[in-house]
């Protein structure tokens, strides 16, 4: 059984699909993917030794073939047989060191869910020319996690707090109560500090009426 996020990320993957999931873990989401057969051609990759050769005991375990390769990221991988990206788990900033755009020429569509610094992760993809066209916002275990989807050449316009939306509602009240929270313990004096949290607070609220 999956987990919500990981189902999540499923839930934006297409049939046609030829797609690489970096940094594939356990393997799970690559062997529900295949075993209902939801993606035409996988492959997934891992850093770490272990955890891939979990996601092979784990593919063994059901019979099912899926390629795999132990990589850092995308190297040495020809991307040109594929139009789909998955990372999910990482930091916007490893994420940024994967997605170069030299390994970016086919790849359509990219699925991401980054553990840090959203705005900066939906602006650096903006800038390689993929647009945010949907985003699943849902709460797991005590965190929060955001699951985007860029397509290659979408136009969209959208906040750094990504596209306001009816499950986005418990989540910008959380991220409100928390700039609230730093608010409150910087000191009155300290103005430009303190315009720049009620400024983001007020843009939440702005998204919060969106939604």
């Amino acid at each position: 059984m999956l987990s919500k996020r990981l189902e999540a990320i499923a839930s934006f993957v297409d049939k046609n699909d030829n797609l690489i999931d970096v940094g594939c873990d356990h393997g799970y989401l690559g062997i529900y993917l295949k075993e209902n057969n939801l993606v035409n051609n996988l492959l997934l990759t891992d850093i770490n030794k272990n955890a891939l050769n979990n996601a092979i005991n784990n593919m063994q375990k059901l019979n099912l073939n899926i390629a795999t390769k132990l990589t850092n990221g995308l190297d040495n991988i020809d991307t040109t047989n594929f139009n789909t990206i998955v990372i999910s788990g990482m930091g916007t900033n490893t994420i940024k060191q994967i997605l170069i755009p030299s390994k970016l020429k086919t790849i359509d569509k990219l699925i991401i869910q980054s553990n840090n610094h959203l705005a900066e992760l939906r602006g650096y993809l903006k800038s390689l020319g993929f647009g945010l066209v949907d985003e699943i916002t849902l709460k797991e275990k005590n965190i929060w996690y955001v699951i985007c989807l860029f397509r290659k050449n979408f136009c969209s316009n959208y906040s750094a707090y990504g596209i306001p939306k009816k499950d986005k509602i418990p989540y910008y009240k959380y991220l409100i109560k928390n700039y609230q929270n730093i608010l409150n313990g910087i000191p009155k004096d300290n103005i430009e500090i303190r315009k720049k949290y009620l400024n983001i607070i007020e843009r939440l609220n702005k998204l919060l009426e969106e939604c």
